[in-house]
This record gives structure tokens, C-alpha cells and sequence, in this order.
């Protein structure tokens, strides 16, 4: 009976430190602390946050199945790339899936707390050069689009949805931390917000289609003119920049 209790006790605590570690890496990941392309080895992690290398490697495995890592060779682990590609096919997803969430909220109706909640979060801004600042915002924006689902009725469009909000989290960050589009976030979401109060369907997907338009555009024209990204392999090419003259 002890040592079962032992045994047990050892197992929960692996596999704590190992959700710890999964965390932490996948947070900086999809944050741009470590950034595409970049590359990441067992040690390197153990030492960065200061955990086992068990844990590290059981994160490595998870990310590795989310496709968040890939094995760059033999000795290290790589930040998979961000590719236009990504974007178009994340995007092209989310056209598919938000509008409609976003109309069967409307249709279904939300509570008065929850349209004062999309309210507070449609308040949110950020100020260039602050990391935090920036986090806490894509986190708002993660929150309104699944409080926005979880109101569509579906509980599988809104597990989808969440998936595709995670992998959103990185494009964005790159994206629009070279730009303030908080102006751009507080008038379309007040208006979806209002469209969804008035249990308006038609005009609460329409938004949001107009808001991933504009957002797929934004990014894609960001990520061709981020310095850090310019040897990464965008669009299937390498977009190593020419000097003039």
C-alpha cells in the first residue's frame, strides 16, 4: 500500500512537471520567444527553464504531435517555420468555421453577462514594444472569438474553433507586433458585439468575415517585411532580401 501511494505519488509529479514544461515552451513558442525556424535541443530547454529533461523531452513529444517542432537532425529539435501558407490555410479555416459560429450565437442569443464581457474585452489595446502588453491582448482576442463559439450552441464547432484560435496565437503575435491595430480591434468588435445583441445573424457573420479579411492581409503583408523572418522559408522560397545598388 506504500509504496503503491510512493509510486503514485512519483508518477503525478512527472507528469506535473511535464505539463509544466509543455506550457512554458509551447507559451514562448506560439509568443515568439522562440522563434520559427529556430533551433532547440533537450539541454538547451533544461537549462532555459530549469526543469528535468524528462519533463522537457514528454513536452517535446506533445508539441512534436501539434506540430508545433520537428526534428531539424539528429541532435536537435526546430520551431517549425511560419509559411504564408500557414496563414492563408489557418484563415481559410476560420472563414469557414467563425462567420457561422458568430451567427448562431447571434441567433441563439447570450446572456446579458456575456455580451457585457465581449464588451469589456472589445475595450482592449496594447502599446508597441511591450511583450506583455501584446500577450495579454491576442489572449482577450482568443477569449471574444471563443466565448463568441461556445454561444453557437455546437460543442464540437466550438472545440474546432478553439484548436484553430491556438494556432492563431503565433501568426498573429508575429504578425501585429510590429503594428497597433487596437483601433482596428475596438470598432469591429463593438459592432459585432452590437450585431449580436440585436440577434442580428446576417450582419454578426458578415463582420467577421470583413474582420479576417482584413487581419489575413495585415498579417501576410507584415510577416514579407519582418527583418527576423527574412531568411525563413515564407512561401516555399526563400525570401532572402537583396541589397540595392
Amino acid at each position: 500500500m506504500a509504496l503503491d501511494a510512493t509510486a503514485n505519488s512519483l508518477s503525478d509529479r512527472t507528469a506535473n512537471l511535464g505539463e509544466q514544461a509543455y506550457q512554458r515552451i509551447r507559451a514562448d513558442i506560439l509568443f515568439f520567444q522562440l522563434p520559427p525556424g529556430s533551433r532547440i535541443s533537450e539541454s538547451s530547454l533544461v537549462r532555459r527553464y530549469d526543469l528535468r529533461q524528462a519533463a522537457v523531452r514528454s513536452a517535446l513529444v506533445r508539441l512534436m504531435q501539434e506540430g508545433l517542432v520537428d526534428k531539424g537532425d539528429e541532435r536537435s529539435t526546430r520551431v517549425v517555420p511560419l509559411t504564408l501558407r500557414d496563414v492563408r490555410e489557418v484563415y481559410s479555416l476560420r472563414v469557414l468555421l467563425e462567420p457561422k459560429s458568430a451567427a448562431l450565437a447571434a441567433t441563439a442569443g447570450m446572456t446579458d453577462a456575456e455580451i457585457a464581457r465581449l464588451r469589456g474585452i472589445s475595450q482592449c489595446r496594447y502599446e508597441l514594444g511591450s511583450h506583455s502588453a501584446l500577450v495579454a491582448f491576442l489572449n482577450a482576442n482568443r477569449e471574444f472569438n471563443l466565448l463568441v463559439a461556445a454561444a453557437s450552441g455546437n460543442a464540437r464547432l466550438a472545440q474546432t474553433i478553439t484548436q484553430i484560435q491556438d494556432l492563431t496565437l503565433r501568426i498573429l503575435y508575429v504578425g501585429i507586433r510590429s503594428m497597433n491595430v487596437s483601433e482596428w480591434f475596438q470598432t469591429t468588435h463593438n459592432q459585432i458585439v452590437d450585431a449580436i445583441a440585436a440577434r442580428d445573424a446576417a450582419r454578426a457573420s458578415e463582420l467577421w468575415r470583413v474582420d479576417l479579411d482584413y487581419a489575413e492581409r495585415l498579417i501576410s503583408d507584415a510577416l514579407m517585411n519582418l527583418p527576423e523572418l527574412s531568411d525563413v522559408n515564407l512561401a516555399g522560397h526563400s525570401l532572402t532580401r537583396r541589397t540595392e545598388g
